[in-house]
This record gives C-alpha cells, sequence and structure tokens, in this order.
C-alpha cells in the first residue's frame, strides 16, 4: 500500500486557525471603530465642565476672543491692578490701546479720575471745552468838548456770561475812534457768585464822537 505525504489536519490546527481568523476580524473592527472614533469631533458643553477646572493658564494666548465674551461678562474684579513692569513703567490690564475710540464715556470716569499727567499736550483748548458764545456791552464817549484839552473817563461797562456759561476771556474794541484822541482804561475779569464776565471803560477827548465795546467770551 502506498501511502500518501500529506497530513491530515489535526483538531488542534484546525481550532487554531480558527483563533487566528476571529482574532484577525477582532483586529479589523477595533482598528475600524478606531479610525471612526478619532473622525469625529468631541463636543464638550458647559455642563461638562466642573466649576473653576479652566482657569486661565489652561487657555491659549488669544483663545478668548471680544465675540466669545457675553455682554457684562468681565467685571472690574476680574482685571488685574496696575503693576510695575522690569523696566519701571506701570502697567494694568487695561491699556489705551485697548480701549476703542469713544468707549469711555464721562459718566464711566471717577472723581479726579482725568489728572494733568493723563492729558496730552494741546489735546484741550477752547473749542475742545464745548460751545463758545460771546456776549458785548456798549461804551458811550462822555467828552463834550472835542480836543478842548480834557479827557473825560466813560462809566464803567459791563458784559456778563449768561447764567450757567462759564467765563473764557475778555476783550476791548474801539468800533469808532472819533477824532483819534481815544484809549481805554482798563479791561478786568470778575466772578460774583454764579455770575462772571468782564468790565471796561475808555477816557476821551472827542467831544462824545468815539464809540467802543466791551466783550467776553463764555463757555455754554
Amino acid at each position: 500500500m502506498v501511502r500518501s505525504g500529506l497530513r491530515h489536519p489535526t483538531l488542534g490546527m484546525a481550532f487554531g486557525f480558527t483563533g487566528f481568523v476571529l482574532g484577525l476580524v477582532a483586529l479589523i473592527v477595533a482598528l475600524s471603530s478606531s479610525a471612526d472614533a478619532l473622525s469625529r469631533h468631541t463636543v464638550v458643553r458647559k455642563g461638562d465642565i466642573a466649576p473653576g477646572a479652566v482657569t486661565a493658564k489652561a487657555l491659549a494666548r488669544g483663545a478668548v476672543h471680544p465675540r466669545a465674551l457675553a455682554k457684562g461678562a468681565v467685571k472690574s474684579k476680574a482685571l488685574a491692578k496696575e503693576a510695575v513692569n522690569a523696566n519701571g513703567l506701570a502697567k494694568g490690564a487695561v491699556t489705551a490701546g485697548a480701549l476703542a475710540r469713544g468707549s469711555v464715556m464721562p459718566s464711566a470716569l471717577a472723581a479726579d479720575a482725568v489728572t494733568a499727567g493723563a492729558i496730552a499736550p494741546g489735546s484741550i483748548y477752547g473749542g475742545a471745552l464745548g460751545a463758545q458764545t460771546i456776549h458785548t456791552a456798549a461804551i458811550a464817549d462822555l467828552d463834550e468838548v472835542a480836543e478842548n484839552g480834557t479827557w473825560t473817563a466813560s462809566d464803567t461797562a459791563v458784559a456778563s456770561c449768561a447764567p450757567g456759561e462759564r467765563l473764557q476771556s475778555g476783550y476791548f474794541n474801539f468800533s469808532n475812534p472819533g477824532n483819534r484822541e481815544v484809549a481805554f482804561l482798563g479791561v478786568r475779569p470778575f466772578i460774583n457768585g454764579d455770575t462772571a464776565g468782564v468790565t471796561g471803560r475808555m477816557t476821551s477827548n472827542s467831544g462824545g464822537s468815539a464809540a467802543a465795546e466791551i466783550e467776553v467770551v463764555c463757555l455754554k
């Protein structure tokens, strides 16, 4: 009898091959599940984060932008106080560069918050303080005889600011010099309670032909 050289598979070999196939299938399924899990985005909602879990150190620079902040979310207590850097210069959490134009209104300023050191040179001038108005008072020439060698002083004219206005400056003006024998005696500011303005006088040898005005510039 001739015997074949091929060996019949034993029961152990069959179970071993079956186990290999099942292990391979399990590996493929596991890899597919991992790849599917990695391809999906993990969503972390507000309820998933414990209070105080995310601190400032855990945030990347620039991670929180203005649109991510709710209105009123950042209170004054959350802002760092003024400190001194390595150069000896004061610095704080909110710098001038962080403020939008017009973002700081007068109602947001504390009393005496703006000092002389905070004001840039030339930033405050008459026109920047508010609307201006001019009040005028006439000065009559009281001289009776022209060129007689006797000069006559006028009455004191008063130009006052309106109630609630603030005195800025005062001027004297000859609207008619007459025979040119005229001169002004002075312009003086005054403040009397809530009233402010300027006074002025002139002297003349023009026989009543001269005319002048005292003017006051006030801020509304």
